[in-house]
């Protein structure tokens, strides 16, 4: 008999009104909260699988998107279950799941990176903040240390169609209606008493999140997703492609003087001078490389690219590689492939090492991009790809390709939310302008195509101002990939002075439980000497002002009205206005022109 049928007729019911954390956080109450045997067709609890710990004053660390909490209780849980059919099949959940006292009806389910469908531990302390029940999934690929590329092929060859599906969007699923409804049991609430359920992820769990808001849009009351990994990151080749093209190969300190030139150039085009390029759209049509021509760079050396310590200045040659890295990848036919980075984001995929039997710097690709490439689309389990394999052309075919066999999976361009919508459900979609992983425009060029295909009939303008009622998108001025701040070449931390998003949880619960809506996101300044201040953060298609330069030559129009929520400014240079400027709004919407239909 399995476990779910045994409860069932022992009868065993779960009560938290009057319990302690003592009480409730033990396997056979646990158990007793499960789902009932015929709750989710298809799918069975293991016997035995249940673990429950109860953690006492518990401190949750800051997170970039929140602040951590201090003298958490909560019962910490793992069950697993399997496929009807698959009898060695065994996909592994994990719950937080905050004492009576400090429940405030809510749950969220969190979102993976890379590869892999759960930050573990770091995930689930979320939810405390919020005395949330958080909850992750392993996705059934052997635990929660596990990660896609350990089950995604049979052999050469072999694709494992279970584990793509459970990876694009089932598992979550999956986990999320067994997760609410042990929710609802373990803390005794009626089928009448609402527990607000909300999803969080970033990246690979941005891609999640917009899968579950695609295909199961009245799963969710609430969701926060950032910098969507709308396709796989096979666009990690274009630095390297850029440099062939050129034939120079140039150190990342010698880019890096390019991008500290860019920044500098570029900060005050927003009218406020503050270490944070606000405006990356104004920086892409203004800056140019060659102005960094002749310019000093000193750095240490890097031991882990095999570069002894090295000085000179910026090249002509440099300058023309950042200039064709910033312009996107073209095929041969110069039609759009790959969105465009603006000059004050890092070179993130342009790293060259030192070959030592040539003395000569190389191209040293992004190693995710051939493990995506050799593993979803030649179907082979192969850490490396030749660069000589790999040209713009080999990259359109790639995309394409995969688009017209994961179209359905994997990637999750859907644009018609009105499931989501019509559920009364809303959603916070944030993403850094510095981003070097996914850059913004992909996620602006998502946006619009929503809003072209859920208001046909309305101008431009109008229809964002519909859709802002419910699906806000947010650019982050200097954020990078999921954090503030950015990262260089090298994978070092660099903050910076930019508001960062730290709160977006607490102000999508806010405006999912309270009705608080807003124009513009509250920010956190990271650093400076305005560090831990409010301040706004604009709602795309607007733009950061301050102080009434427009920096646009006199074409920004539309303003934003009142300040970002909490901000105290008392001097008009001070002001931040959230303006629309027609330029601005077609650098973040272009075309990728290579391809029939849609791509971002």
């Amino acid at each position: 008999m399995g476990i779910l049928k045994y409860l069932a007729v022992a009868g065993l019911v779960a009560s938290t009104s009057s319990s302690s954390l003592p009480d409730v956080c033990t396997t056979a109450f646990v158990e007793s909260s499960l789902p009932a045997p015929d709750f989710f067709p298809g799918l069975e609890l293991i016997a035995g699988s249940v673990t429950a710990q109860a953690v006492t004053n518990f401190t949750a660390p800051p997170d970039s998107t929140h602040p951590g909490a201090t003298g958490r209780d909560f019962c910490n849980v793992t069950f697993a279950y399997r496929h009807v059919g698959r009898p060695t099949d065994r996909v592994n959940l994990w719950l937080y799941l905050p004492s009576p006292t400090q429940f405030k009806k809510r749950f969220l389910a969190t979102g993976g990176g890379g590869l892999s469908m759960t930050l573990g531990a770091r995930g689930l302390a979320t939810g405390l903040s919020y005395g949330a029940v958080s909850i992750t999934t392993d996705a059934g690929f052997g635990g929660f240390d596990s990660d896609l590329s350990r089950v995604i092929l049979y052999g050469n060859g072999a694709m494992n169609y279970d584990a793509l599906i459970a990876y694009s969007y089932r598992a979550m699923h999956e986990m999320t209606v067994l997760g609410k409804e042990l929710t609802r049991k373990f803390y005794n609430a009626s089928n009448s008493t609402k527990i607000y359920s909300y999803f969080h992820g970033c990246s690979e769990g941005g891609r999640e999140g917009m899968s579950q808001v695609q295909k199961y849009g009245t799963t969710f009351d609430g969701i926060s997703v950032g910098s969507p990994a709308f396709r796989h990151p096979i666009f990690h080749y274009h630095g390297p492609l850029s440099q062939r093209k050129l034939n120079y190969f140039p150190s990342v300190c010698e880019l890096s003087r390019i991008t500290a030139d860019a920044i500098a150039f570029c900060d005050p085009l927003d009218g406020k001078t503050d270490g944070v390029v606000a405006r990356t759209d104004l920086c892409f049509a203004r800056f140019n490389a060659s102005s960094s021509i002749g310019k000093p760079y000193n750095c240490s050396a890097v031991p882990q690219l095999g570069q002894p310590p090295i000085a000179g200045t910026v090249s002509a040659k440099a300058a023309a590689v950042a200039a064709e890295t910033w312009r996107g990848m073209y095929d041969s036919n110069n039609k759009l492939i790959h969105p465009f980075f603006a000059p004050s984001v890092e070179f993130g995929d342009s790293i060259t090492i030192l070959n030592p039997a040539t003395n000569q710097l190389e191209p040293f690709p992004n190693p995710l991009s051939p493990a995506v490439v050799n593993l979803l689309i030649k179907e082979v389990y192969s850490p490396t790809l030749p660069l000589d394999e790999v040209s713009p052309d080999i990259v359109r075919e790639w995309v394409n390709d995969s688009m017209a066999k994961y179209l359905s999976g994997i990637y999750t361009l859907w644009p018609d939310l009105t499931p989501f919508k019509s559920n009364g459900g809303k959603m916070i979609f944030w993403h850094g302008e510095a981003d070097a992983a996914i850059p913004a425009v992909s996620s602006t060029m998502y946006q619009d195509k929503v809003r072209k295909t859920m208001y046909p009939g309305l101008g431009m303008q109008q229809g964002y101002a519909e859709m802002s009622k419910w699906n806000k998108l947010f650019l982050v001025p200097g954020g990078g990939h999921c954090d503030p701040g950015t990262v260089d070449p090298l994978g070092v931390f660099k903050p910076n002075s930019a508001a960062w998003p730290t709160e977006v949880l607490k102000s999508l619960m806010e405006w999912v439980e309270e009705g608080k809506d807003f124009e513009r996101l509250e920010g956190i300044v990271q650093g400076g000497e305005k560090k831990g201040e409010k301040e706004g953060i604009c709602g795309f298609p607007l733009r950061p002002v301050w102080g009434g330069n427009n920096g646009s030559d006199g074409k920004g129009r539309g303003k934003g009205k009142g300040k970002g929520k909490g901000q105290q400014q008392s001097e008009d240079e001070e002001e931040l206005q959230c303006v629309f400027d027609q330029q601005s709004f077609e650098f973040f919407t272009p075309k990728l022109d290579s391809f029939l239909v849609d791509a971002y």
